[in-house]
């Protein structure tokens, strides 16, 4: 079985650039990718993660940086760390991030 990792991070939201529907995120967890990048071999990896808000509302592009937790089944070690940037991407990229600390579970 596949080791859980969490992260809470603060997440901006923007249209998809790829001409398709505006995200939103709520307390529901919602999947999309996330692009992080090695530091060590530069290298750009995709996970799938489940993305949910924080708050009891939900929130959308044009929204100010929002705490989000990130949900991932995968090692990520060498991708996600504090203060590490990474994209989210929905059939095209849809926002931006950066991990403010690993919730441990």
């Amino acid at each position: 079985m596949a080791k859980l990792y969490k992260f809470q991070t603060l997440v901006t939201l923007h249209a998809a650039d790829n001409g398709g529907p505006c995200p939103e995120v709520g307390a529901s967890p919602r999947r999309m990718v996330l692009r992080g990048q090695s530091d060590e071999s530069g290298r750009s990896q995709f996970f799938t993660v489940l993305v949910s808000c924080d708050e009891d509302r939900s929130f959308g592009p044009g929204n100010r940086r929002t705490v989000v937790t990130l949900r991932v089944a995968d090692d990520v070690a060498h991708y996600l760390g504090i203060g590490r940037q990474f994209n989210l991407w929905l059939g095209g990229d849809v926002g931006e991030g950066i991990v403010t600390r690993r919730l441990f579970v």
